[in-house]
C-alpha cells in the first residue's frame, strides 16, 4: 500500500544541515544536490514498501519509531498505517547518540505547529 509522505521541520532542518555540510566538505554545490536526490529517492521507495524496516523500540505518541538506515546517515520515521502516513522525525548521523536525541525530543512540528495537536 502506497503511503503518504510527511516531513517534520525538524527533518528538514536535518536534511539542510547535511546538504550544507557536503557541500562544505567537497566545494561542490552538487554534492548537496545528490545527496537531496538519494534522499527523494529513498523515501519514496520507503512510501512503497512500507514494511521490513527495523524498530527502535523508541515510541512518538504510541506509534513506534522505525529506522531505515541511509548512507551514513538515518532515518527515523512512525507509520500510521490507519491513515496511511508515513511521519519522517529525523535523519541523523549514524554515530550520534539518536536513541538520546529521540527519547529527549518529544515534539515535532509541521510548518510551525506541533504534529500531535
Amino acid at each position: 500500500m502506497y503511503r503518504r509522505i510527511l516531513e517534520t521541520d525538524e527533518a528538514i532542518r536535518d536534511l539542510s544541515h547535511i546538504s550544507y555540510e557536503a557541500y562544505k566538505y567537497t566545494g561542490d554545490k552538487n554534492s548537496g544536490f545528490i545527496f537531496l536526490k538519494l534522499y527523494d529517492a529513498t523515501i519514496e521507495n520507503m512510501a512503497v514498501f512500507t514494511e521490513g524496516f527495523s524498530k527502535t523500540g523508541i515510541e512518538y505518541r504510541g506509534y513506534v519509531i522505525h529506522i531505515l538506515p541511509f548512507g551514513n546517515y538515518n532515518l527515523f520515521y512512525v507509520d500510521d498505517g490507519k491513515k496511511g502516513i508515513i511521519t519522517v522525525l529525523r535523519i541523523l548521523y549514524q554515530k550520534q547518540d539518536w536513541q538520546r536525541i529521540l527519547k529527549v525530543n518529544d515534539t515535532y512540528h509541521v510548518h510551525g505547529k506541533d504534529i500531535g495537536e
